[in-house]
């Protein structure tokens, strides 16, 4: 990940989200000010109902009481209209992130992906961001109110008696200082305590997504243990940030009563030699009372405040990451694409690993010839076919689109020209239908089954009761592994492309399977430049040419026959597979 930025430029960049919502705020901002002049305005009133009941007024006492439940009546209308207006805007940011983190995490390319961790991921999108939001939230509807009430009570309680509100403030330097000790510490322990929820959130993850293997090599127990160690580190982690908060908001609460007891102290002395009134001290009380509540809350927002910055800084690490394949400035216009893909002298090695994953390469497939890759696990197969589609750009070299270089072509442009069928058969949850529109977005049902004929998938999607309409479970879990490679298959079809790479396409299907999605395969490489990723060699013997890797290297190329001729590696390779 890039370096994290500084605090302060978190600050300004999170008061950006909040630009939008001027409006609102400066409504938000009306309504806080009403409850502070509310909150100042209970201590006179209490003053005067104290007075008029030591002078018997009793049609003046009743109408300071009304005007007391008027107030309130007020106190509460601000208090809660001001909380609603900031849920809605703090929700519209959590929003807005959320959703510039999901713009670039689509944006980010599969060397990113292959470092970070999905559970961080994850936890950055979803946690991260609430914590922001909860922190921006409390910022304006807990801080504002509460510094306002304080200045105004603080104020008139100045005005009332001077000497005696002198001795309410000198704990402030304590308190600021007992708040500022505790939230450092806090947001070390915000900080940790995210990782590890992000590490628990990566192994729940990965042993959902891999339950299959895990149940089959009953390593159920192996897993849980896993899980139980991350826990109870996420557990202690939580117990160091609960023994922040409960040692620090006992102290606040024992200095706040510590003070009290000395205004009451000094209070009763200044009533008992006459230099106050029973009614101004009342008052005076009712202004103490007013200002514990204010305090207290202030230290538990500075303190999620101070938590919520680690989060921020995870959130802006995410949004700082360097997009490694970007679109060109000034893209070149496809116009009619033949589907020539040539690799003119290139070179990629992956950041982690000081050894090229290509090295000198020089090919050209033509418009509309098939050209088989094979080789040994690591020979640079699925790094070729991922340098076409631009899911990353050589270090040394260029890939060029009929005679350009497809950095120079629009991302979305050039994958439009491009078809893959994985070996992972990738479905996503949702209907067919939904499924074969990854392909054309545009496509209608006639078209859908139009392709789900050609790819021999129709058979299958038309004995279902609600045909293209039927719901598949997370990764098609409710279809056999020929019946996904088939709608895989279709929806390739339906996207009609120039380029076609098979990514090991038939590698996990059964025999009649195996012949059923050949075939829809034959169907959909006729005229298009393909590209195959094969480690089962009798499913190339078609091919025009067939590539043998090693280390990188183009080691052979050649026909089927022609390579067998020569005794290399690919002649090698057929025979470990052919022998038996």
């Amino acid at each position: 990940m890039t370096k994290k930025p500084p605090t302060r430029q978190n600050y300004g960049r999170l008061l950006k989200y909040l630009k939008p919502h001027i409006p609102l705020l400066t409504l938000s901002i009306l309504l806080t000010v009403l409850y502070a002049v509310s909150n100042v305005y209970i201590m006179p009133l209490i003053r005067d109902i104290s007075a008029q009941v030591t002078n018997k007024n009793l049609m003046y006492f009743s109408n300071q009481v009304i005007n007391a439940l008027l107030l309130y009546t007020i106190r509460l209308f601000s208090k809660h209209a001001q909380t609603y207006v900031m849920e809605r805007i703090s929700y519209r940011i959590l929003i807005n992130i959320r959703m510039d983190l999901f713009r670039k995490l689509q944006r980010l390319s599969l060397e990113f992906y292959g470092k970070m961790k999905m559970g961080d991921i994850i936890a950055r999108v979803f946690s991260d961001s609430e914590k922001v939001r909860t922190a921006i939230m409390l910022n304006f509807e807990s801080v504002l109110p509460n510094v306002l009430t304080i200045i105004g009570v603080s104020g008139y309680l100045f005005y009332l008696n001077w000497k005696l509100a002198l001795t309410t403030v000198v704990g402030i330097p304590l308190f600021v200082w007992i708040i500022s000790f505790f939230s450092q510490r806090m947001k070390r322990v915000s900080s940790q305590i995210q990782r590890k929820t992000a590490d628990l959130t990566h192994i729940l993850q990965e042993t959902v997504s891999n339950i299959k293997i895990i149940q089959a090599f009953t390593m159920e127990e192996r897993e849980t243990a896993k899980f139980a160690k991350h826990n109870k580190r996420n557990f202690e982690a939580f117990m160091r940030e609960t023994k922040i908060r409960t040692t620090q908001e006992p102290l606040i609460s024992f200095l706040q009563f510590f003070v009290f007891m000395f205004v009451v102290w000094y209070g009763g002395y200044e009533v008992v030699m006459g230099n106050m009134t029973g009614a101004v001290l009342m008052s005076f009380f009712t202004g103490i009372l007013l200002l514990v509540d204010p305090v207290i809350v202030l230290s538990k927002v500075y303190t999620k405040t101070y938590s919520a910055m680690a989060s921020a800084e995870r959130l802006f690490e995410l949004l700082d990451e360097e997009v490694q394949v970007e679109d060109p400035k000034q893209p070149i216009i496809l116009k009619a694409v033949k589907g020539e893909i040539r690799f003119e002298n290139v070179n990629y090695a992956y950041n982690e690993s000081n050894q090229d994953a290509l090295n000198e390469i020089d090919v050209t497939a033509k418009p509309g010839e098939v050209l088989a890759l094979v080789g040994l696990s690591g020979a640079g197969k699925s790094t070729f076919v991922n340098l076409i589609l631009r899911f990353y750009d050589p270090q040394k070299g260029k890939v060029l689109l009929d005679g350009i270089d497809i950095r120079t072509i629009q991302l979305k442009e050039l994958r439009k020209q491009m078809a893959i069928v994985p070996q992972e058969d990738i479905l996503f949850r949702g209907t067919i239908l939904e499924n074969m529109r990854f392909g054309r977005p545009d496509a209608n049902e006639k078209d859908v089954e139009v392709a789900l004929k050609k790819a021999n998938a129709w058979e299958f999607v038309s004995r279902f009761q609600d045909g293209v309409l039927t719901k598949l479970g997370d990764q098609g879990r409710n279809l056999s592994g020929g019946q996904k490679q088939r709608l895989s298959i279709a929806r390739a079809i339906l996207r009609d492309p120039k380029i076609l790479i098979l990514d090991e396409a038939t590698s996990a299907l059964d025999t009649e399977s195996e012949k059923m999605v050949q075939d829809a395969l034959n169907k959909l490489m006729k005229g298009r430049t393909t590209f195959i990723i094969a480690h089962r060699l009798s499913t190339i013997k078609h091919a025009d040419r067939i590539i043998c890797m090693g280390h990188g290297k183009i080691l052979e190329s050649g026909s089927h026959d022609e390579l067998l001729k020569n005794n290399g590696q690919y002649a090698k390779l057929y025979d470990m597979q052919f022998k038996s």
